[in-house]
């Protein structure tokens, strides 16, 4: 007997209910959202890690909205993770120097159901709030589990969010050539972190 997928509404529900839910919209709009993103990014200087990386913020924001109580879905979730992720591009776009109009030179055609976004959606990552249990104790769990692995991440990553470091400071602390490669070691230890949140969501 085929069982039959849940629709977006179910989903959400769902998750409500029990966040191992949140991995089927994980793997089901992944693929997409990454072609989405690889698309509407032709022409600029975004690696794959980057677009990784703004997909995993892209889940965690879902989540987040999703927990909060507020969260009311106006078109398909795919729809809604392509507009989120779309977003974020736009904002790591202007930290480089490119325009809207310079990515609608790369854009696509938008009449693939897969492939839609709506531009009035913004969402971002909150700041994390105590009464977001779930995603509050994932994050804790993961920060904890870098800091009994040892290595440098704990150490960059509590001395610039709880410390307020630069990263001119960082990269004097910990010997760093430039601050090209402290960002750099931040981004990796900000991407190990929402990982293993991630996996810890979904235990």
């Amino acid at each position: 007997m085929i069982l039959k997928e849940p629709s977006d509404k179910d989903l959400i529900e769902l998750i409500i209910e029990d966040q191992d839910y949140l991995g089927i919209v994980y793997k089901k709009c992944k693929d997409s959202c990454i072609r989405f993103m690889r698309n509407y990014s032709k022409g600029s200087n975004i690696t794959s890690n980057d677009l990784e990386d703004i997909y995993q913020d892209t889940i965690l924001i879902f989540y987040e909205k999703i927990v909060a109580g507020s969260f009311v879905l106006t078109a398909s979730i795919q729809t809604y993770m392509n507009s989120v992720c779309r977003f974020q591009l736009l904002n790591r776009f202007k930290l480089i120097g490119l325009t809207v109009s310079d990515i609608d030179k790369y854009m696509f055609d938008n009449s693939d159901p897969k492939m839609k976004f709506d531009g009035n959606i913004n969402d971002v990552l909150e700041p994390i709030e105590h009464e977001n249990e779930g995603l509050f104790k994932a994050l804790e769990r993961a920060l904890d589990a870098i800091k009994n692995s040892g290595g440098q991440c704990y150490e960059l990553l509590t001395m610039f969010w709880h410390q307020r470091k630069s990263i001119n400071e960082l990269t004097a602390h910990f010997g760093y050539t430039n601050d090209g490669n402290t960002k750099h070691q931040k981004s990796r230890c900000q991407k190990r972190l929402k990982t293993m949140a991630y996996n810890y969501l979904n235990e």
